[in-house]
């Protein structure tokens, strides 16, 4: 900065500096107290974003004269000169003053430590009940896919076309479980599932020996081209169209054997059950029971029966 002292009011100074410094070592009186306030509403409980829109509230700028956003706070905050240490965590010369002790600069570094563990912890424990092409978007009728508007939001689908529809994940399978649920109790209900779970078995079937015989097929693609009787660019076209109908058995096959896992002929209590079943039994019903969960777009309402319509497969015999 050149020895000279920077004027400023709050927020409002030169380009280049830290906040909460006027100049490297020298406490900015306004801006200082400010940012540890800040730092104390973090160790309250708050987030980011709520210090960040605090610290506005309090008329307080970057030193660019924009308003604070949660990125920007925390690449603040997570700077070691803020508390005058170096990027080796040692004390810097000459540095009289700083915003926050090291100790309390440290405190903040493993408070941001714990808070990422508990958001990935989160995202890694919650299994989706209706991804895999259960959940689409009707929209564009591509499948939903789980996700998070950021990082602290909870568990949603979202559409993996369009990405115009999106609708929180508890709130959508408590819809759909309620649904398959009263479908159940219907007159014949177990009936038609035991011919549903027939179908899926037959298909199954037809898929696996669909898969085993992909070897030959290749083959014979390749013999028909080794013999002249296929030009270079069919036989391309016919190995990546063989490759790509590999690709899609193979993954019909994995969503359906999903559907396999249902131990409910004995069970006179669904309600019960399903609080108690394991997720892959749960996930199997509903798959078994339901085509597609078509999800539309919010049109001002939140609400699941407001949004939703249901597809219900039908046996085939």
């Amino acid at each position: 900065m050149s020895g000279r002292r920077c004027e400023s009011v709050i927020g409002v100074g030169c380009v280049g500096r830290l906040s909460g410094y006027v100049r490297p070592g020298v406490t900015h009186p306004e801006e200082a107290p400010l940012l540890r306030e800040a730092v104390t509403l973090l160790f309250d409980g708050e987030t980011e974003a709520g210090a960040a829109r605090w610290l506005t509230s309090k008329g307080m700028l970057t030193p660019r004269g924009n308003e604070f956003r949660r990125e920007v706070l925390h690449r603040l905050l997570t700077n070691p000169r803020l508390a005058g240490l170096d990027e080796n965590g040692e004390p810097i010369e000459g540095w009289d003053e700083r915003v926050l002790e090291p100790t309390v600069f440290m405190r903040l570094q493993e408070l941001y430590a714990e808070r990422s563990q508990k958001r990935s912890a989160s995202r890694e424990a919650y299994d989706y009940l209706l991804t895999g092409g259960c959940a689409v978007c009707d929209e564009c009728s591509q499948p939903h896919v789980g996700s998070r508007a950021h990082a602290d939001a909870p568990p949603s689908y979202k559409c993996d076309g369009c990405g115009k529809t999106r609708i929180n994940a508890e709130k959508l399978e408590d819809f759909v479980a309620e649904h398959v649920l009263a479908e159940l109790l219907k007159p014949g209900a177990r009936q038609r599932l035991e011919k549903l779970a027939c179908d899926i078995e037959a298909e199954i079937a037809r898929l696996k020996e669909h898969i085993e015989g992909a070897d030959e097929r290749f083959a014979g693609i390749g013999d028909l081209y080794g013999r002249g009787l296929m030009v270079k660019a069919a036989f391309i076209a016919a190995q990546k169209a063989s490759k790509e109908d590999l690709r899609v058995s193979k993954l019909r096959l994995k969503y359906l054997e999903q559907m396999t896992d249902l131990p409910i002929g004995d069970v006179h209590d669904l309600v019960a059950w399903w609080r108690t079943a394991p997720y892959a039994s749960k996930r199997g019903l509903v798959l078994l029971e339901v085509q597609h969960v078509r999800v539309g777009r919010a049109e001002g309402s939140q609400a699941p029966d407001k949004r939703v319509l249901i597809d219900w497969r039908q046996p085939t015999t």
